[in-house]
């Protein structure tokens, strides 16, 4: 009956390991570029060491008081303050990442995503008018056949980026050029057109989906999304040049340099070095919930025997709870 009350402490305490359990998640989820998995085993792994360690202290408190903190078990001590070490750590930089480098997460991935966007625009641009060149290019040639024969413009519309067949220059007077020009100006339309309604769709889509995640800081997909930035950035490129490469005279690829410097959101060593954190928060934080962690510790109640004669030693012993 003497430890019936003790279940509310018992609750209190684990409250704050819920706490505690959440804080080093979110700092872990930093530092494991958003793995979801890792951070959470780690995280309960640290708060179970939490657990047993307080009811280990719990279970000794009477030892360690009788033998003035000398019995071994106060060694746990040890292990309980560095759990509070590593939970420190955990929370100074979730807090460093939350106050400090918000702004500066979001204007970087604000700037990549416009820069995927422009990519976009500059294919666009660039379809549309490689097309103009094309068709204008391909029916002055055409007129310029027709009268000159040339044999060295047949050749270059044969062998040239035209592709036109040679039966229908082989009589050159009865070219249509109109109609040889939309033949070979179409299916390039039709796959411009096919590739500008594919990429306004993707890419659309895409950068909304990013720029959602750092607007509204979704912190779960918050750190994946940010480490896969550059390579968001590099892989539409690339997809970008692939379609340039389809267009008919214009095929330069296009050549983007721009800052892949990340903040190392995965190393709170370097990152304090560019952001000093506020430790006074996170110190304050992990006193109050390791002073609540420890309350069943506290409150536990051990037994004292004390004897009703000093003066006779077969006196019966009192008992007392302390």
């Amino acid at each position: 009956m003497k430890q019936q009350n003790f279940l509310f402490v018992d609750i209190i305490s684990s409250i704050f390991l819920l706490v505690i359990l959440i804080g080093n998640f979110m700092g872990l989820l930093y530092i494991t570029d958003g793995n979801l998995v890792i951070s959470m085993l780690g995280s309960m792994f640290l708060v179970i060491c939490y657990f047993f360690v307080v009811q280990f202290l719990k279970k000794n408190k009477e030892l360690m008081i009788k033998k003035n903190f000398l019995h071994p078990s106060s060694l746990f001590w040890i292990f309980f303050l560095l759990l509070g070490f590593v939970s420190f750590n955990l929370m100074s930089h979730f807090i460093n990442v939350e106050y400090n480098c918000k702004d500066q997460i979001k204007k970087e991935a604000t700037y990549k995503i416009k820069l995927v966007d422009s990519i976009a625009s500059i294919y666009k641009k660039r379809a549309h008018d490689d097309l103009q060149s094309f068709d204008s290019q391909l029916k002055n040639k055409l007129r310029d056949y027709k009268t000159t024969k040339s044999i060295k413009l047949r050749e270059e519309l044969v062998n040239g980026s035209y592709k036109v067949e040679v039966s229908i220059l082989s009589n050159p007077d009865y070219i249509n050029v109109n109609e040889v020009a939309s033949a070979k100006v179409n299916p390039y339309d039709i796959k411009i057109n096919k590739n500008i309604e594919n990429i306004d769709k993707t890419i659309s889509i895409n950068n909304k989906n990013y720029q959602s995640v750092f607007d509204n800081w979704k912190r779960l997909s918050l750190v994946a999304t940010y480490a896969k930035l550059n390579q968001y950035v590099e892989a539409n490129v690339k997809s970008i040049n692939s379609k340039i490469g389809e267009l008919p005279l214009n095929k330069t690829e296009i050549k983007l340099v721009f800052d892949k410097k990340q903040l190392p959101l995965n190393s709170p060593t370097k990152l304090n070095i560019e952001y000093k954190p506020n430790y006074m928060i996170p110190t304050v934080f992990i006193i109050l919930t390791h002073l609540f962690i420890l309350i069943p510790f506290f409150t536990w109640r051990i037994v004292d025997y004390v004897k009703s004669n000093d003066m006779d030693p077969l006196a019966i012993e009192n008992v007392r709870e302390i």
